[in-house]
C-alpha cells in the first residue's frame, strides 16, 4: 500500500521521464527536447543552453595520478577524514558505450552503475522488475541513456524504501552498506515552510512538492525526497563524463536542502511536542545528520561539472544565511560545518 502512495504521487515524474507534459514534475528524466523555459524539469536540456564545450567533460583526477582508475573508496574532493560514499567516475565505460543498443539498456544501466557507483547499482538491481522501471530509463541513446539514470536511481530509491516499509517504520536506502529506518511519528504537513520562502528560487519544486495533495505529506515524505535527490544526483555526478548537455542535479538537492532546514523551523516553532519527540529519536536524527552531510558531498563532488546545473546558486544562498543554518545546529546541537563533515 505504501509504495502505491509513493507511486501515485510521483505520477507526474513518470510524465516527465517518459517524455510526457512539459513541467509537470521537477524530478528527472530525459527528454527529446528542449522544455518551455518556465520549466526546470531535472532530467530535461535548458532551453535557450549556451554552447557547450567541443571536448566532453571529465572529471579531475588526484595529482599526480598517471590515468590509474580511481580507488573507488576514495572520492574526488572529499577531505580527510569527513564524510564520503564510495564511487568510481574514471571507471571506462568505453566498451558499454560502442556496444550499447536500445534493447539492453537495462543491462547496460546496471553495468555502468556497478562499475561507478555502487548505491545506484543495489537500487537498480534490487528493482529491476519494477513494472514502471522502463517508464524512468531513456533508452533511445547511449547518451540519452546515461543522463536518465539519475531518474532511474531517483525513482527506484524510491521504490525500494515504499517497498520495505513497514507501516509503523519507513526504510531510507543511502548506501548499498546502509539503510536507516525510522519510526512513524506524528509530523507536520511540509506545506508549512511556504511562509518562509521569500523568493522564486525554488518555485517549481516548491509547486511540486508544496501544494495541493502533496503539501499535506508530512516529514517521512520530505526526506524521501530529500534522499532519492541525493541518489540521483549521485547517479548522474558518476557519470558526469559522459553528460553532454545541462541538466538540474544539483538544483534538487539544494531545494530539499533548503526545505529541511525550514520543515525544522516549522516543527519547532509551530509544532514544539512533535518536533521535540523527532528530535529526541536517535533513528530521526541520524537520518537528518546523514542527509545533510549527503547532500553537501555530492554536490561538492558534482560542482565542477557545468552540465549538472541549472540554478542552484540562488537556493545555495538560502542554504547559507545564518538563520537557516541555526535550525540545522538547535536540531543536532552541533554546527552545520560539524555535521557535515562527521554525521
Amino acid at each position: 500500500m505504501l509504495r502505491s502512495i509513493a507511486f501515485a504521487f510521483l505520477a507526474a515524474s513518470v510524465l516527465a521521464a517518459c517524455g510526457g507534459t512539459p513541467g509537470s514534475s521537477p524530478i528527472g528524466g530525459a527528454s527529446a527536447g528542449a522544455p518551455p523555459a518556465a520549466n526546470a524539469d531535472a532530467g530535461v536540456p535548458l532551453d535557450g543552453s549556451p554552447a557547450l564545450p567541443d571536448a566532453p567533460w571529465a572529471p579531475p583526477r588526484p595529482a599526480g595520478d598517471a590515468g590509474a582508475p580511481l580507488d573507488a573508496a576514495a572520492p574526488l574532493d572529499a577531505v580527510a577524514g569527513c564524510y564520503s560514499e564510495p564511487y568510481d567516475p574514471h571507471a571506462s565505460l568505453a566498451d558499454l558505450s560502442s556496444a550499447y543498443t536500445t534493447g539492453a539498456w537495462l543491462s547496460t544501466s546496471l553495468a555502468a552503475l556497478q562499475r561507478r557507483y555502487p548505491t545506484g547499482y543495489f537500487v537498480l538491481n534490487a528493482e529491476q522488475s519494477d513494472p514502471q522501471l522502463p517508464g524512468f530509463a531513456d533508452p533511445s541513446s547511449w547518451g540519452a541513456l546515461m543522463e536518465s539514470l539519475m531518474t532511474m536511481v531517483h525513482e527506484e530509491s524510491h521504490g525500494w524504501d515504499f517497498d520495505h516499509a513497514q507501516g509503523t517504520t519507513h526504510p531510507y536506502v543511502l548506501l548499498d552498506t546502509m539503510q536507516i529506518t525510522v519510526p512513524q511519528i506524528t509530523t507536520w504537513p511540509r506545506s508549512e515552510i511556504t511562509q518562509f520562502i521569500t523568493d522564486s528560487s525554488t518555485s517549481l519544486y516548491d509547486q511540486t512538492y508544496l501544494t495541493g495533495e502533496q503539501g499535506t505529506y508530512d516529514a517521512i515524505f520530505l526526506f524521501e525526497e530529500l534522499n532519492a535527490y541525493c541518489n540521483g544526483l549521485a547517479g548522474i555526478a558518476a557519470v558526469g563524463d559522459q553528460i553532454t548537455q545541462q541538466i538540474s542535479a544539483r538544483d534538487g538537492v539544494a531545494a530539499h536542502l533548503y526545505y529541511l532546514e525550514l520543515y525544522l523551523r516549522a516543527g519547532r516553532t509551530a509544532h514544539a511536542s512533535d518536533y521535540a519527540v523527532m528530535k529526541a529519536d536517535p533513528n530521526w536524527q541520524k537520518l537528518a545528520r546523514y542527509e545533510w552531510a549527503r547532500g553537501h558531498f555530492w554536490d561538492a563532488q558534482a560542482v565542477s561539472n557545468p552540465n549538472l546545473d541549472i540554478a542552484s546558486a540562488p537556493i545555495w544562498a538560502h542554504i547559507d544565511e545564518p538563520a537557516n543554518l541555526a535550525e540545522i545546529q538547535q536540531f543536532t546541537g552541533q554546527t552545520p560545518e560539524e555535521v557535515t563533515c562527521n554525521p
